[in-house]
């Protein structure tokens, strides 16, 4: 339900009130003059500005205007979010080196603030200020990280251990790596080794960093940043583990340690900190559940379950919500005695709601509420200064709009009454979301996030329904779709792994104009299953990992496409030489598959094609100008239907492990992990020799045994290269694909393959440099009925090749692709 969204980025408070006349100091705001503030905050280096919901525009406003005053008026310099503390440092020190314009924060803060009008304005103000060498800081607090920390912290860290020597195993990097960007923490979870070995490197870690004398202010900075992400795995580990917490205090005393260390890391500087009301709190001890309350939870959850469909609040739970809470609100005032000052806010009417979401109603306060009294009193907007020695209990909806009764005295300093609050406003995106003028069509940009926590979802499908056309998000969850106007009536599926999937209107965008949505997935939670049982039904014995496979095996012909059709794909090769791309380039590519999914030994040879469009983005200097194109014809050999050199055609040269039930999209499947105990055979059709290691996953739908994803990786022997005298080269390869249903079967959906050759000296062993081939193949029409025969041989659509760039062709299709970061975890 929606108040869940309110506090802590995903959780709600409940609390009530009860009393005639609420004693406190007023001051009416008029036209933002806010000089009463002068005496109020004399003297504070903290300022915290809480809000009642992450959806209340006339909050977001207001604090703005608060920004505005107290950075012009009293020398506030720094914004602190409750967003990635690391996410924040990295943007900002782009910014500020004039590496990136003010966007960058864009990225950085939380969608829920960074994509309202609000946010934007407040941007616009840091820029103007800048510009007049006046700087405003943002900063972060929280301990959960976004996109910055996935891209840049492993470098960062990469870089500082080589600059002070630290000597630390290659290995454990990666595990570093994999629980803080990756989140692969089940198995530490549930692995007492994995767990001590992941410990063991963080502690190793954190103190050579103290060790080191007179370490920068960067070093510094990551030091904190570190045990900071180590702090939020551990709360990972322990909600994986089913461990009891109260509500959220291990990532609350986290986030307050940040706090207390940026002050320290600018002694002279005057914070203001943006977050939810129950993150800047304290003395929770001071509230008493009540009736009123749930009443009020229940109506809520009502009226959310009506809007949505959906509602996660259990009647009679909130009672239990706020047991053993500690904000981070009491560990700060603790540290900064009087120099911190809380401020909350609420409205007594009006709706919220986030930024270009549902809409939801403030219900009316009740009687004996600090919203009550102020509407009564004929204010629209004023301050409220609490008198710290009443020790009576009133209502206040100041969490999650909900009124809870308590001695709000003791949990704030101060309150900001404002009688009618707004969903807030959307930002517009001028450059980010340029929309081309195209004839007879219709644009469409989006992002993708996890409805619970806002984090990003990477790689979804969207699908436009009665038509076989279909994209994927890229791995910052945003994509883009063009819509002919013949397809305008159509809708949009938005699904993704784990996730309940989303269907859009496309009309309705249409006739708003609107060129761009967030989608908001909801998790997908199993009812009363047990995720590692495979039952078929009540009937039925348990299914081995074999068994499931056999059955995959056996209904390839009722699941997947077994007549001929034709495919187009957008198609990219890169080649990455230490980290930098030295060549790239596009096209789209149509086929025509003259078999359907049939499993053969060369499918290169059943599939034919023409190349539509191409582009070189980069380019290839090198001269084997048809590398790129015999590379496309390669890939099919790579798939799990298509090709027989693999787990589905030869498990019994496997080991074969069921892991589980998992869900992926709106469906339940099996989680089959294998091992090929023949590694010099039957990986994928690779050809090369002496393979050492070759590994990976199977999804398979519980229902129909269909693969819907696969993931494979094969680590070969070192081996010495012929052509370059006095090289070795290690080689690794990934596969991953996923299938899409289509007119009721099957097709290849995404296809990824990355050649990763590490080249040391034979001499002495020692590196030389890397080279990554990365190619990405991506279906973006399937057409079944109707087809066109082609004759030209996948090995021969590079020869004599005679489409030109067309750039109003690639300047009005955007093809936005996954690019997960390389890792071959499953190597080694």
């Amino acid at each position: 339900m929606k108040f869940f969204f309110t506090l802590c980025c995903i959780l709600l408070l409940n609390f009530t009130f009860s009393q005639n006349i609420i004693p406190g100091k007023y001051s009416t705001i008029n036209n933002s003059n806010y000089t009463f503030l002068d005496t109020i905050l004399k003297n504070k280096k903290i300022v915290l500005l809480g809000e009642q919901s992450h959806g209340d525009g006339a909050t977001f406003d207001e604090k703005v205007n608060l920004i505005k005053y107290l950075h012009e008026k009293q020398k506030y310099n720094s914004i602190v979010f409750e967003s990635g503390m690391y996410d924040q440092y990295k943007a900002f020190q782009e910014y500020s080196k004039k590496k990136t314009s003010i966007a960058v924060f864009d990225q950085s803060i939380l969608d829920i603030w960074s994509d309202t009008k609000a946010f934007q304005n407040l941007l616009l103000y840091i820029e103007e200020c800048a510009q007049k060498k006046d700087t405003i800081k943002i900063l972060g607090f929280d301990t959960q990280e976004g996109v910055f920390f996935s891209n840049h912290f492993m470098s960062d860290l990469t870089e500082l251990i080589k600059n002070r020597k630290i000597n630390i195993a290659k290995n454990s990097l990666t595990r570093i790596e994999k629980a803080f960007v990756f989140r692969d923490l089940e198995r530490i979870a549930n692995n007492k080794k994995d767990s001590t070995d992941l410990y063991q490197d963080f502690h190793f870690l954190v103190n050579a960093l103290k060790e080191i004398k007179d370490p920068t202010f960067h070093e510094k900075m990551m030091k904190q940043v570190i045990i900071s992400k180590i702090s939020d795995v551990d709360f990972e580990i322990m909600q994986l583990q089913n461990q009891k917490i109260a509500v959220q205090n291990p990532r609350d005393e986290q986030m307050a340690k940040n706090l207390i260390f940026l002050s320290e890391m600018y002694p002279n500087e005057k914070m203001i900190c943006w977050g939810a009301s129950y993150h800047f709190s304290k003395n929770i001890d001071q509230t008493e559940y009540t009736e009123v309350t749930e009443s009020y939870l229940q109506k809520q959850s009502n009226i959310e379950l009506k809007t949505t469909g959906f509602t996660d609040y259990i009647p009679g739970e909130g009672a239990k919500l706020l047991e053993g809470a500690l904000p981070m609100g009491g560990f700060l005032k603790n540290y900064f005695k009087d120099e911190i000052y809380s401020i909350a806010f609420s409205s007594y009417e009006g709706s919220y709601g986030r930024v270009d979401g549902k809409s939801f109603p403030i219900l009316t306060p009740p009687e004996n509420s600090i919203e009550l009294q102020n509407a009564n009193k004929g204010y629209n907007k004023t301050f409220f200064e609490f008198d710290k020695k009443d020790t009576k209990r009133y209502y206040c909806s100041a969490f999650g709009n909900i009124p809870i009764k308590a001695r709000w005295n003791a949990i704030f300093d101060g309150f900001f009454f404002i009688k009618k609050s707004y969903q807030p406003e959307a930002r517009f995106f001028e450059k980010e979301n340029y929309v081309p003028t195209l004839k007879d069509a219709f644009v469409l940009n989006g992002k993708i996030n996890d409805f619970k926590n806002h984090k990003i979802i990477a790689n979804a499908d969207i699908i436009m329904l009665q038509t076989n056309k279909s994209i994927l998000a890229n791995k910052e969850g945003a994509f883009s779709i063009i819509v002919d106007k013949a397809k305008f009536n159509n809708k949009i599926i938005v699904s993704a792994f784990g996730y309940i999937s989303d269907t859009i209107s496309i009309k309705n965008l249409v006739d708003a104009n609107k060129h761009f949505i967030k989608v908001k997935l909801r998790p997908f939670q199993f009812q009363a299953i047990n995720l590692n049982e495979v039952v078929i039904n009540s009937n039925s014995k348990l299914l081995s990992a074999e068994e499931i496979v056999a059955k995959a095996q056996l209904n390839i012909e009722l699941n997947y496409n077994q007549n001929p059709y034709n495919q187009t794909f957008f198609f990219r090769n890169q080649v990455i030489k230490n980290n930098e791309v030295i060549s790239q380039d596009e096209s789209i590519i149509t086929t025509y598959n003259s078999m359907g999914m049939k499993g053969v030994n060369n499918p290169d040879e059943k599939i034919f094609g023409e190349i539509l469009q191409t582009r070189e983005i980069v380019k290839n200097t090198s001269q084997n100008k048809l590398g790129s194109m015999n590379t496309f014809a390669f890939l099919f050999d790579r798939d799990l239907i298509l090709s027989k050199a693999n787990v589905l055609y030869k498990p019994e040269s496997y080991t074969l492990k069921k892991e589980g039930i998992v869900p992926y999209n709106d469906q339940k499947v099996y989680k089959i992990s294998f091992q090929n105990n023949e590694p010099g055979a039957y990986s994928t059709g690779y050809g090369y020799p002496a393979p050492k290691k070759s590994s990976g996953v199977l999804y398979i739908d519980t229902q129909t045994f269909a693969i819907l994803k696969y993931e494979h990786c094969v680590a070969r022997e070192p081996f010495e290269v012929k052509s370059q005298a006095g090289k070795t080269a290690q080689m690794n390869h990934k596969i991953t694909i996923t299938y899409k249903l289509s007119e009721g079967k099957y097709f290849i959906n995404y296809l990824n393959v990355i050649d990763k050759s590490i080249i040391t000296s034979t001499a002495d062993n020692s590196f030389l440099y890397d080279t990554y081939n990365v190619n990405n193949l991506m279906s973006t029409e399937v057409k079944t009925t109707n087809t066109q025969k082609l004759n030209r041989p996948l090995l021969k659509i590079g020869l004599n090749n005679t489409v030109q760039e067309n750039l109003d062709f690639w300047k009005n299709n955007s093809f936005i692709l996954p690019d997960e970061k390389i890792i071959f975890d499953l190597c080694y």
